[in-house]
């Protein structure tokens, strides 16, 4: 089946793997208010309301708090108190709010939806899944439940079936901006046809309103202004990239401006705010605010970090309020939006010919692309495992959407090839015991023992997820979409990647991350050679346990972390974009 089926029948406006309704989306309205009020606690709770519903978000959980605190109680508490935590990244609080909240209405299809909301964002995936069949058992109909239901499939590693329930969705509601996100994120889990995943996106946002372009203004004898656009400055995977970008631009040739689009703050978004010049929350604005903002700051180049990604505001980009519109880093492919004018990669995960793949110009930076700035306070690197198990154990920290039947039979005959071997799997929605035990079953129907299978769960801790990598031989990346930030972690705690080279980026990103640290040849185009790559070194564990010393040193000292080197590669790539062409 084409990719280009699975938008079915008519084209959608605007659209990640993200869910729908409350929670998700900063630009879907919440109702706050509504009801008649005839609780003892209903002024202060309509007041909260209103902070919410302007988008003061944090104050609107103070508020709540204090209403709580005072013996205050009831749907409407408990229900906008949940999602104003989910709004802020308070998942856990915001999820045990909202099963509050439905003691009291336990059919309320907003706090039903809000709850699966929350359940995927905590990895509860099974759970999410099980919500939305008992909305949609009452509202077959109820497009905003099929969504999530997709996503609830498609994290739990059931990706046709996802994607027909997507579908499903935007037949209903063809102009569902979340949804077709969700989709044209999950075509990056099995695309291998690079013709035919740009088509997706091109169809997908083909008609997209277009704002007429700003004009561009003349640089010189001033600082070139680079605007941000990101829903990851906090901690999260994508910050780890930015941060070097961030705090090392020449701040003699370049104005900086971050613009946020996450209602929470968190340490690193202190780090951002502190390393650049403007750092601006627009998550309460309308894509229409935002660009106004955006244009009143006189934005020479305007930088989207999600593509198609949870938290995207791919519709300011479309109201054009800079000249110069770019995508890097968040999104593994082509946004397929007319608006956006450049495409950031590298001569590796973008060779010549590439350019059939991408609505947008694209302009290589010095490989790799990106730049990895590792935890500050990362834990030591453990000795080799195979040491003291007497067995090699394979594994991989990817995603489990990452975790394809491509990716599981190549896994498979690495483990076959090396029968004393075991292998360790760790993704937030193996928290759940029943995601455990199909994915399991997908082990088993391939002739894999279960108990050379260990999954693990979610990690809240940061160092103490980094630490499990000590529990790891050899890390095997997943295809045809290749882990990042599981790269750059594994390879910082000195465990070797290899992986599976294909002709599209997302699955091409391995091949440049290992290129960087010169470990290029642990990087193949066939599926033969990553067997013997992954035998081979699994009978040397002299070899292993020395290149396992060495990697950290290797990694710090080479591209892959020289924020220097990058950052000037792409303030070049911006001056080239003000050169007109032609």
């Amino acid at each position: 089946m084409r990719l280009i089926s699975s938008l079915a029948g008519r084209s959608p406006p605007l659209c990640n793997l993200t869910t729908q309704n409350v929670g998700t989306d900063s630009r879907k309205a919440v109702s706050f208010g509504g009801e008649e009020s005839m609780g003892l606690w209903d002024a202060q709770i309509d007041a909260a309301n209103s902070m919410a519903a302007g988008g003061r978000w944090p104050e609107a959980i103070e508020a709540y708090a204090k209403v709580l605190a005072m013996g205050g109680s009831g749907y409407r508490l408990h229900f906008h108190y949940g999602v104003s935590l989910l709004r802020c990244g308070n998942i856990p609080h915001g999820h045990d709010q909202l099963l509050e909240a439905l003691k009291y209405r336990p059919n309320s299809l907003e706090a039903l939806d809000s709850l699966v909301s929350a359940n995927l964002k905590l990895g509860n995936a099974l759970s999410a899944e099980e919500t939305c069949r008992v909305i949609l058992a009452d509202h077959p109909d109820y497009h905003p439940a099929l969504n999530n239901l997709g996503a609830a499939l498609i994290h739990q590693g059931r990706i046709p079936e996802g994607l027909k329930a997507m579908q499903h969705c935007l037949a209903l509601a063809p102009g569902d901006t979340v949804t077709r996100d969700n989709l044209l994120m999950s075509l990056n889990f099995v695309a291998t046809d690079g013709l035919d995943l740009v088509d997706a996106h091109r169809f997908a946002c083909a008609d997209l309103p277009c704002a007429p372009r700003m004009p561009a203004t003349d640089t010189t004898g001033r600082r070139i202004r680079v605007g941000y656009i990101s829903n990851d400055f906090r901690s999260h995977s994508v910050a780890f990239f930015l941060s070097g970008i961030i705090g090392t631009h020449d701040r003699g040739a370049f104005e900086v401006f971050c613009y946020s689009t996450n209602h929470g703050s968190d340490w690193m978004t202190g780090n951002f705010s502190r390393m650049t010049e403007h750092f601006v929350n627009i998550s309460a604005c309308s894509d229409t605010e935002a660009a106004r903002l955006i244009q009143a700051d006189q934005i020479d180049i305007l930088v989207d970090l999600g593509g198609h990604a949870q938290g995207n505001r791919l519709g300011i980009f479309a109201q054009c309020p800079a000249p110069i519109q770019a995508t890097y880093l968040g999104y593994p492919a082509t946004t397929g939006c007319s608006f956006i004018d450049y495409r950031l990669v590298d001569t590796h995960t973008d060779p010549e010919g590439a350019e059939a793949f991408s609505t947008e110009q694209l302009v290589r930076l010095p490989a790799p692309f990106l730049c990895y700035y590792p935890h500050p306070d990362c834990p030591e690197v453990a000795p080799l495992p195979a040491l003291a198990t007497g067995y090699i154990t394979f594994g991989s920290f990817n995603t489990l959407p990452k975790l394809s039947d491509t990716t599981l039979d190549l896994w498979t005959r690495v483990l076959g090839e090396c029968p004393d071997s075991r292998m360790l799997l760790k993704s937030e929605h193996f928290s759940e015991e029943a995601v455990r035990a199909h994915f399991q079953s997908r082990f088993s129907r391939r002739g894999i023992h279960p108990s050379r299978i260990t999954l693990m769960g979610h990690i809240p801790n940061t160092l103490q997820h980094l630490a499990t990598y000590g529990s790891i031989d050899i890390a095997l990346d997943s295809f045809p979409y290749n882990g990042t930030t599981t790269t750059c972690e594994a390879l910082w705690m000195g465990v070797p990647v290899i992986s599976l080279v294909g002709n599209l980026h997302a699955a091409r990103v391995g091949y440049t991350l290992l290129s960087a640290v010169g470990l290029e040849g642990l990087a193949t185009t066939s599926a033969d050679e990553f067997v013997s790559l992954a035998a081979t070194f699994a009978d040397d564990a002299a070899q292993l346990s020395l290149l396992r010393k060495r990697l950290r040193t290797v990694v710090a000292n080479s591209p892959l972390c020289d924020r220097f080197r990058l950052t000037r590669g792409l303030e070049d790539a911006y001056r080239s974009m003000l050169v007109p062409s032609g």
